[in-house]
């Protein structure tokens, strides 16, 4: 009987699948799970009056739904392109527009927030004066405000784009920002924009300590982009792809995922409730807690009646 050859070419490409389908396996695990929680944070905000009618938690509610958004689109992206799915460049362009959109939204919310704490620490008597629900909806308002000036410019950018000279709008590469915004104005843009969100949110962070972890983590999704853009210019695209899943794992994906997690975990009126609900709704009825506390009273007033041993009493 005759054996085949080893081929390395066929172990290496069964070697590279197993380890993408692996890789796209837990990210979507991953990215599905965090979704789940921060769809629970947001409707336990939204349907409890004690949340809905807090600043505080209105800055919060802003800030998960601006990350469960990012979160979505870079798994979304991530799948066509784990998948060999080449979009177009318009499509490219509008699903980039949302990421840039909302990834902008997230520093500047906990800016906000850390202003909202710096006056709750700082001058507790004036907060309640200061720190309203007019002024919280608007800041709100001027947060998204700024993202949409930043992706105007973002578009205006992108119209530098030569599509006259493409025989097709459909893409060769994975969606990237390197892929549209080519022109030398756009990179200068694009570093001004990096070190000016660099710059605030290490601000917010030197106004107050509670929220470093937070800013930390969108610090390291801020620098995702430069690090994408940096990857994907590599001559080797073997590589480069590898690389890129490496830098969407842990400078993307992971910081949205635990930013909103680490709130709902810090905060002593939102944990209790997410852990319930986390923990398949194991909740209890009004009517199952009295018959609860009924069976216990008779349980300790069993407990408190005294047993006689009839074997040891004396005859008569």
């Amino acid at each position: 009987m005759e054996w085949q050859s080893y081929n390395p070419n066929i172990t290496e490409e069964w070697t590279t699948t197993s380890l993408k389908s692996l890789l796209v396996t837990l990210t979507n695990l991953a990215s599905l799970m965090f979704l789940v929680i921060n769809g629970i944070i947001i409707h336990t905000l939204c349907s409890r009056d004690v949340f809905a009618k807090s600043p505080r938690y209105m800055l919060l509610l802003n800030l998960v739904v601006a990350d469960s958004i990012v979160l979505f689109m870079g798994q979304f992206l991530y799948m066509h392109s784990a998948f060999y799915v080449f979009l177009s460049y318009p499509l490219c362009g509008f699903y980039m527009m949302i990421s840039y959109m909302c990834s902008q939204i997230s520093p500047l919310t906990l800016t906000v927030m850390s202003i909202e704490r710096y006056i709750a620490v700082c001058f507790p008597f004036r907060h309640t004066n200061i720190v309203t629900m007019r002024n919280t909806v608007f800041a709100i308002l001027c947060v998204w405000g700024m993202s949409c000036v930043d992706i105007f410019f973002h578009v205006a950018l992108l119209l530098e784009f030569p599509f006259h000279l493409l025989p097709s709008l459909q893409m060769k590469f994975v969606c990237i920002s390197l892929a549209l915004f080519i022109g030398p104005r756009s990179k200068v843009y694009s570093t001004v924009s990096t070190i000016t969100v660099f710059l605030s949110s290490d601000k917010a962070r030197n106004t107050l300590l509670l929220h470093m972890f937070q800013l930390s983590l969108n610090l390291m999704s801020t620098l995702g982009l430069p690090a994408f853009n940096a990857v994907a210019a590599l001559a080797d695209q073997a590589l480069a792809r590898k690389l890129l899943v490496v830098v969407y794992i842990f400078m993307v994906m992971m910081p949205r995922c635990l930013s909103a997690l680490t709130y709902g975990l810090k905060d002593s009126n939102l944990r209790p409730i997410l852990v319930s609900r986390l923990c398949c709704h194991l909740q209890v009825s009004p009517n199952t807690v009295t018959a609860q506390k009924h069976d216990l009273q008779k349980q300790k007033k069993t407990m408190a009646t005294p047993v006689f041993d009839y074997a040891k009493m004396p005859c008569p």
